[in-house]
């Protein structure tokens, strides 16, 4: 029997969280304010998941087919391969 389905159905937080692997409080409550901060990561395609610096705001900017965004500000660049 698969999981996949399962797996799909879990919260960003819940993997994060299960990741951890910890019952610290303080831990777990740090982990809980970074899923609540951050964006969530775009769509695996079939270059995998690839990141950048921001050149404006500094934040990560992911890629999305020939484009990378920025997650903080919106900022776009083309791909230079």
């Amino acid at each position: 029997m698969s999981t996949q389905f399962a797996d799909e159905a879990r919260t960003r937080l819940a993997h994060l969280l299960r990741m951890a692997d910890t019952t610290d409080p303080r831990l777990r409550a740090r982990i809980e304010e970074y899923a609540a901060t951050t964006p969530d990561p775009p769509p695996l395609g079939p270059h995998g998941i690839q990141t950048s610096g921001c050149p404006l705001c500094r934040r990560t900017m992911w890629r999305q087919r020939d484009l990378r965004v920025c997650a903080g500000c919106g900022h776009v660049e083309d791909v230079i391969t």
